[in-house]
């Protein structure tokens, strides 16, 4: 039997995808808007059942996370998410700026090497964004997640197809090696590199060339800290939801909930009437011990698991409603894993005299991991919420909603991200990854004459009416015969635009 080399497949074929995703480069940059906007709309429409039956199947070849919770976050992706990102500033369009006009421009092809964990919604999420931003994006996915996002990258290019979209623009390594992903971040072709994976999953990559943004997204050693003030069925609430949402892996997820001694045992029992189990000493020490190496990497074949599920490897009693296990500490320690990012629905518990030395105990656990992502503040103080959100080394604080489903823009008004990058994990953002992380701005400046002024006007006004290259647009569509585009769905209001589009083109292409 002959021998496969998958290494030098995958390096051959990555060098093909990022060839190509370079020509449709030129190709999106050239494309009127309504067609950028008829492709979001139709997957928005398109998507829903095909993404959600993706994600069911992530979860069952991953083993991570819970289906149900997957599900709902592709719903919300593909609803609040899509809607967000299409009420953007659109690429290549003047628009006025805080000090002068201004253009967005794509950055250029970008590189997803995507989780083995919520793997689906985080490519609808940053396919989203490279559509609307013009950019061309290649995907890749490791061999844990690679069924189910080759699935639903199918489903991608059939809706891109029925929309005219360049295909080549949105690219998946099919045949995955390390060595081609290797080749996928090393290459000048990549403007973006998103790595979205940590922990024992983290990929060993090459540096990308200069001038490569990256970003490097976590969970985070994401603490929330309950004042004398606050709700505290309100905070048990939204803790809980975010500690357990997607058995603990949701960018953001709470690790840690530091409370005022005050109203510590109140809590305490709120905490236990919403499905948490409190743990001993021993009991924690045994499920660290099950959760943990010695070296202190989490065991791959432990992340993502329920409550219950944890409970009973590690030989601990546990309510038929569990949903998160909580375990007391008395300090912060860099060498206890349960002050750090745990990987599944589990929290550590630490109780302070007074908001001065919780506000102190915050940072220590923010530190203790790596800077974290998030914290959130459950007061009705705003002296006590000034302080925390000024003197806290995070990216986004929460007040009075989970760092979890707060975090990522679900229960607070945040831009809506799946890809949290904190302090020290990203070269270019410190915020998580939005639209505008696939954007660069260039400022135009004029006159001071109402000459000037009516010229950029006049400019503004030319917007959208140049053509793309003929070549490059035959290139993008091999498959766009007459038929295919005959039995092709069309975008919203696309009819007059696109005829009008079509016959452009073929002008071009004659005059060749």
């Amino acid at each position: 039997m002959a021998l496969i080399d998958t290494d030098l497949q995958s390096v051959q074929e990555v060098r093909i995808l990022l060839e190509r995703a370079v020509e449709a480069q030129r190709v999106l940059e050239g494309l009127p808007e309504p067609l950028i906007d008829g492709f979001l709309c139709l997957l928005g429409e398109k998507l829903p059942s095909r993404a959600a039956e993706c994600a069911r199947a992530s979860v069952a070849e991953s083993d991570y996370g819970c289906a149900e919770d997957e599900e709902a976050l592709v719903r919300w992706v593909l609803s609040d998410m899509l809607a967000e990102v299409r009420a953007e500033t659109p690429a290549s369009r003047i628009c006025a700026g805080s000090r002068a006009p201004e253009v967005a421009l794509s950055k250029g092809v970008a590189v997803s090497l995507l989780p083995d964990w919520l793997s689906v919604p985080t490519l609808i999420s940053q396919l989203l964004c490279a559509v609307k931003s013009r950019s061309a994006i290649v995907f890749s996915a490791r061999p844990r997640a690679h069924a189910a996002c080759a699935e639903l990258m199918h489903a991608v290019a059939e809706v891109a197809a029925a929309c005219h979209y360049p295909l080549d623009a949105v690219g998946f390594l099919g045949t995955y090696a390390p060595e081609g992903e290797s080749w996928l971040v090393s290459q000048g072709a990549a403007r973006v590199v998103i790595e979205n994976r940590e922990g024992s999953g983290a990929a060993t990559l090459p540096a990308p060339p200069a001038g490569t943004d990256v970003y490097r997204a976590s969970i985070g050693n994401n603490p929330a800290f309950v004042e004398a003030t606050a709700d505290l069925a309100h905070a048990a609430d939204e803790i809980v939801s975010g500690a357990s949402f997607a058995c603990g892996l949701l960018p953001g997820a709470e690790q840690s909930v530091v409370v005022e001694a005050a109203v510590a045992d109140a809590f305490a029992a709120v905490l236990r009437a919403r499905g948490c189990q409190f743990l001993s000493h021993e009991e924690g020490e045994r499920l660290a011990r099950v959760m943990f190496a010695p070296d202190g990497s989490p065991y791959p074949e432990l992340i993502g698991k329920t409550a219950r599920d944890l409970a009973q490897r590690a030989d601990i009693a546990v309510a038929e409603n569990c949903r998160v296990l909580v375990v007391e500490r008395p300090y912060v320690s860099t060498r206890s894993v349960l002050s750090g990012v745990k990987y599944g629905p589990v929290i550590s518990l630490y109780v302070e005299e007074n908001w001065r030395d919780a506000c102190e105990k915050c940072i220590e656990l923010i530190l203790a991991g790596g800077r974290g992502n998030a914290l959130a503040i459950f007061s009705r103080d705003p002296e006590v919420i000034e302080q925390f959100i000024v003197k806290k080394p995070v990216g986004r604080v929460l007040v009075n909603v989970s760092t979890g489903l707060g975090g990522i823009g679900w229960h607070a008004d945040l831009p809506r991200t799946l890809t949290m990058t904190g302090w020290e994990r990203a070269t270019t953002s410190e915020l998580g990854v939005t639209y505008r992380d696939f954007i660069r701005h260039r400022q135009v400046g004029i006159g001071f004459t109402p000459e000037d002024a009516r010229l950029l006007e006049e400019a503004r006004a030319c917007q959208g009416t140049c053509a793309i290259p003929a070549a490059a647009a035959r290139e993008s569509h091999p498959s766009a015969g007459a038929s295919a585009r005959a039995a092709a769905p069309e975008p919203h209001d696309s009819s007059d635009w696109f005829s009008r589009f079509l016959e452009s083109v073929n002008t071009l292409g004659n005059e060749e």
